[in-house]
């Protein structure tokens, strides 16, 4: 329950910022450009997990598809077949699975969805190996190092297909920015259904 007495009833990416918003992209442009280079190539139609956001539309403008979002659907709740069935020839999960309690049930649904031959992208903020002495992120039910998150991958029966890790903040002052220049706080993976 929330303090003022309201039930959560979405999943946190939905509730945290407005990520539609273009000051929201002007803020994120590193770690978008991070994103954007990474994806190889993209067929639609796309699936991106999530409300619709800034970093969608940058997807949808780059590579000329057209994209669905899961909304402000609760992703731990609702089965992903049942909101969004698909079949897509991709999904983009970014910054989503650090937001979910069970992540597994929402790469479950992904593969469900995704047609034969479909792939997946996924970026989750690499979990902080300063976390012992600033702990995690108040937003996150999990965070991530590189292995944990291929473990997840290739628990939900995905081959990986290319993983790479990068820094994506931007340069601000203060000891917490600077100590997240000093590491690569995203990792970034492109899988398929095995």
């Amino acid at each position: 329950m929330s303090a003022d007495g309201e039930s959560f009833d979405r999943s946190g990416i939905q509730a945290e910022v407005p990520v539609d918003s273009d000051s929201y992209a002007q803020d994120a442009r590193r770690r978008f450009r991070v994103t954007l280079d990474f994806i190889d190539a993209l067929e639609g139609p796309v699936l991106d997990m999530g409300p619709a956001n800034a970093l969608a539309r940058a997807v949808q403008g780059r590579f000329g598809v057209s994209i669905d979002n899961t909304g402000d659907h609760d992703l731990d709740r609702e089965r992903l077949e049942a909101l969004r069935p698909g079949p897509y020839a991709a999904i983009t999960s970014f910054e989503v699975l650090e937001h979910v309690m069970n992540p597994l049930f929402v790469l479950d649904g992904c593969r469900a969805v995704l047609q034969r031959g479909g792939v997946m992208y996924i970026s989750v903020p690499r979990r902080n190996p300063w976390e012992w002495m600033f702990g995690k992120s108040p937003e996150h039910f999990h965070e991530f190092a590189r292995d944990e998150l291929l473990w997840l991958v290739e628990k939900a029966r995905f081959e990986v297909l290319k993983v790479e890790e990068h820094n994506s903040s931007e340069m601000s002052l203060g000891v917490r920015p600077v100590l997240r220049r000093l590491f690569r706080n995203l990792i970034l993976v492109k899988c398929r259904p095995k």
